[in-house]
């Protein structure tokens, strides 16, 4: 089957390869190449992800700023590595590996975010989409995934800020050291990570015919069923608050999104309800 690639982009100590592994936990044949103490650019790990619609091949490609662990480099240091991973990365020789991306992460430490590591991070975040776009690479998705070193602690405040600064860039936010559903019943942390990948339109992906066929039944049962439940006045199952607080909520979110995410993040959404009703 041929490979779906997707680019885990960070300096050091930024939880590349724990989110690599997180992401291939499922599939016990995972392999990796490799890992060089000096430097972790240029791991290549090499799984599956199964759902009950779709199975399909992923290439996980994790890359490193700076290219070697030999620096000891300030926050501006490693933003100075990046602006030149940046320039490399959109240089003709690379093109066929841009257009072969179904998606890109960021990671990095949340930990740095007392300084401006953050911001500038953003912004440079916010270039590579935009010459991405200009070439017409609109389809993979993009994410900013925090993550703080093992055995250190992130202080709940400073999350929710770099939660709320990632956001108003319209890039989407994981923070890895979280997990399970809000008050929302929207996946969080690791487990949004794992729905990100379950949810995203795969380049090269082989449908399971029958159980795919099940699923087009379901949502049109469920249409049915809502239209029934809409139309009959003693039905009180649905929680037209918690619903109409959802919707503000999501369109809160997708207002400062580019349009191409915004229409992909509406249908994710739609998936949602149709699962909530």
């Amino acid at each position: 089957m041929i490979p779906n690639h997707v680019l885990i982009i960070g300096p050091p100590s930024s939880g590349k390869l724990r989110i690599a592994d997180h992401i291939s936990k499922s599939d016990a044949s995972s392999t990796r190449s490799t890992v060089d103490e000096k430097s972790h650019s240029g791991i290549i790990q090499i799984t599956s992800l199964s759902t009950k619609y779709y199975t399909l091949s992923l290439k996980l490609m994790i890359d490193e700023y700076p290219s070697s662990r030999n620096h000891s480099l300030t926050n501006e240091g490693y933003i100075q590595k990046l602006k030149d991973w940046k320039e490399e990365f959109f240089t003709e020789e690379m093109g066929e590996l841009r257009e072969a991306l179904d998606g890109v992460i960021f990671t990095f430490n949340m930990n740095t975010y007392q300084s401006n590591f953050l911001p500038n991070l953003l912004n440079e975040i916010d270039e590579i989409r935009a010459r991405l776009e200009q070439e017409g690479n609109t389809g993979g998705f993009l994410a900013v995934v925090g993550t703080v070193p093992t055995g250190e602690g992130a202080e709940l405040f400073r999350m929710e800020a770099i939660e709320d600064e990632v956001t108003i860039h319209g890039i989407e936010f994981i923070n890895f050291e979280k997990s399970g559903t809000n008050e929302y019943r929207e996946r969080v942390g690791k487990d949004r990570l794992v729905e990100l990948f379950e949810t995203h339109d795969w380049t090269n992906m082989e449908l399971l015919g029958e159980d795919h066929s099940k699923y087009q039944e379901s949502r049109v049962s469920k249409l049915q069923e809502m239209q029934t439940s809409l139309l009959n006045e003693s039905e009180r199952n649905i929680d037209l608050e918690q619903m109409f607080s959802k919707i503000n909520l999501a369109r809160e979110n997708a207002s400062s999104l580019p349009q191409a995410e915004r229409e992909k993040y509406a249908k994710e959404i739609v998936d949602e309800f149709m699962e909530f009703i």
